[in-house]
């Protein structure tokens, strides 16, 4: 489906990204915002301090507004998703964001929303220069952050969410974490947009609070005025406005049928992941926040098998020290107890501390100093979070895992400096778990290759799909002129993760997945064939994992295995296995292969 595809009945269907699943019926309500025509303003060098405190003001202003907006959702009891407005707090005290606005009026002597502008415009440059899907989503906050600063300076109105006043889908070019955050749910019932991204905090916050969502429709708020009849399939990521009679039958009856769907898979949530001959695979979750840790329970899952730490780095002035670190791990230990979590060490790149760690500009971050190199090149910041990691692993089952490891000798080094954190806790007599599990991502070809050298090392595999797919097929994801080729199923991918898992079975060590096609039922067959120990994925995924494990065998998932070794082709791989999913379960897949 088109972007956009106007039907001869004078529906119109629009394709976005679905970043929360269900499916709602409504009415448009067009949230409109003040348009805000920005140009350039010259002053004089006896106006630049008026134009400072301005902008000191319209940041002061913006301040208070997030502090009611978190006391209000504290009230309406979410207080969970406080970390987010948290977020854009600190980046309104972001060094970048503020001394380059202060820099351009006084240097170029310009007005205050000319000179934020021209500091968005600079930092969203530099978030484009990152390959990866997520903290490309990080961009998002800072526009955020910055539309609501220039919206207190043009006095514009921040929002109108509040006014709503039915049960009604917004439409909105775009919504702020802030925004989703105060949707009543009493009167909206979803939203789409225009821009948006899956990785976003608005998409985040959409699912935490479980409400049908669709963004990136690029033009929709072109297409309504308001008061339009207006379906989201968010599970799809459709949308469709002026829908017909028969467009709006239909999708009842694919209410009805989803709703119960979803009341059946979360009978699964609590249940054991283990196939009917006997096989137990145990299922996890990937968070980057503590306050994620009650869906990781209430869907079911067997404790963290991803946690990012990056969020501990971003968006501040100064690096976290160890106190930091032990408390984050600390709660994180107790919380998902009696389970492990497994703690991802810090997986940025460099350019990420140019404001207190002096690094060369680099022309491709991605492929550069970033991850396990960055910590390598940087071990004083490293053992701090190692020691953090430490500490807190006397509170619960923790286990350390390294990104981007590409050779045994990076391997080796960390050993090297995890030691000298241990000797360091010796000396000042503080405790830890002195047989912490190390482990390793597989997510570098070439850790494909050495494999067998690393399990001999490693206590540990954890294979990042993401990743491994992009580097392995020299892809980018995000990149809508190639992205096609971003393939989980291409017969060399297929093969590079079986390679891993029969070389961890033949060292005796743990292996596991903990990448997007973890969440998929589709490649659930398949994994069971491999032999996989752990799947780890978004919390809501799990029941629908269990709901396959528990409705098959072992030794179903091995034939699957065989079959699809044989194929030469991604889309022949595919094809066989919907065929063979709609076959075993016509509820969830047989749609998907007409």
């Amino acid at each position: 489906m088109k972007k956009n595809t106007p039907h001869a009945n004078g529906e119109k269907a629009f394709k976005g990204i679905g970043v929360t699943r269900g499916i709602v019926i409504g009415e448009v309500a067009l949230l409109e915002r003040h348009r805000m025509a920005l140009s350039q303003r010259r002053i004089t060098a006896g106006q630049m301090h008026a134009e400072l405190r301005r902008f000191e003001e319209a940041i002061e202003k913006s301040k208070a507004q997030l502090e009611e907006v978190k006391q209000r959702i504290v009230e309406r009891g979410l207080a969970q998703h406080s970390y987010i407005l948290d977020v854009h707090l600190k980046l309104m005290d972001d060094r970048m964001l503020r001394d380059e606005t202060i820099k351009t009026i006084t240097e170029q002597l310009v007005n205050t929303e000319w000179a934020l502008k021209k500091t968005l415009e600079k930092i969203a440059e530099a978030f484009d220069a990152i390959e990866d899907e997520y903290f490309k989503g990080r961009k998002e906050d800072v526009k955020h952050v910055v539309d609501r600063i220039l919206h207190n300076l043009v006095e514009g109105e921040t929002s109108a969410i509040e006014e709503i006043e039915e049960n009604m889908i917004v439409v909105a070019h775009d919504l702020s974490p802030a925004d989703t955050i105060q949707l009543n749910l009493q009167r909206v019932i979803g939203f789409v947009t225009d821009i948006g991204g899956k990785t976003s905090h608005t998409a985040i916050v959409s699912r935490s609070l479980e409400i049908p969502a669709v963004v990136g429709l690029e033009d929709i708020t072109a297409y309504v005025s308001g008061g339009e009849t207006i379906i989201i399939d968010g599970t799809e990521g459709e949308v469709i406005v002026d829908p017909s009679p028969a467009t709006i039958k239909l999708y009842h009856v694919k209410q009805q049928q989803y709703r119960y769907f979803e009341r059946e898979l979360l009978k699964y949530a609590p249940l054991r992941a283990e196939t009917q001959d006997g096989y137990h695979l145990t299922v996890q979750a990937n968070i980057e926040l503590i306050d994620e840790i009650p869906s990781v329970i209430q869907y079911g899952a067997e404790g963290v098998g991803l946690y990012r730490t990056e969020y501990l780095y971003l968006n501040r002035k100064s690096l976290p020290d160890e106190e930091e670190h032990f408390a984050v791990y600390k709660r994180l230990a107790e919380e998902v107890a009696p389970y492990s979590a497994t703690i991802r060490t810090l997986d940025l790149g460099g350019d990420k501390f140019a404001s207190y760690i002096e690094l060369a500009e680099e022309m491709n971050p991605a492929m550069g100093l970033r991850a396990i190199r960055f910590c390598l090149r940087e071990p004083e910041v490293f053992k701090t979070q190692l020691r953090g990691i430490l500490r807190a692993s006397t509170y619960g089952k923790i286990k350390i895992l390294l990104p981007m490891i590409s050779g045994v000798e990076e391997l080796r080094e960390v050993k090297g400096i995890l030691k000298d954190a241990k000797d360091e806790l010796k000396g000042r007599k503080i405790a830890f778990d002195p047989e912490i599990p190390l482990g390793v991502m597989i997510e570098v070809p070439s850790a494909v290759v050495i494999a067998d050298i690393l399990a001999r090392e490693a206590d540990f595999f954890s294979i990042g799909t993401n990743d491994l797919i992009q580097y392995s097929l020299a892809i980018d994801r995000v990149n809508e002129h190639v992205s096609y080729l971003y393939e989980p199923l291409h017969p060399a991918i297929v093969r590079n993760i079986k390679r891993v898992v029969d070389t961890a079975r033949a060292e005796g060590i743990e292996v596991g997945i903990c990448g997007e096609m973890a969440a998929d039922p589709l490649y659930t067959l398949i994994f069971l064939g491999l032999g996989l120990d752990v799947l780890s994925m978004h919390p809501i995924a799990v029941p629908g994992i269990k709901k396959v494990v528990r409705r098959c065998t072992r030794t179903e998932g091995e034939a699957v295995l065989k079959e699809v070794l044989q194929f030469t082709t991604a889309k022949d791989t595919e094809l066989f296995i919907r065929q063979k999913m709609a076959e075993r379960f016509p509820e969830d897949f047989a749609q998907s292969t007409e």
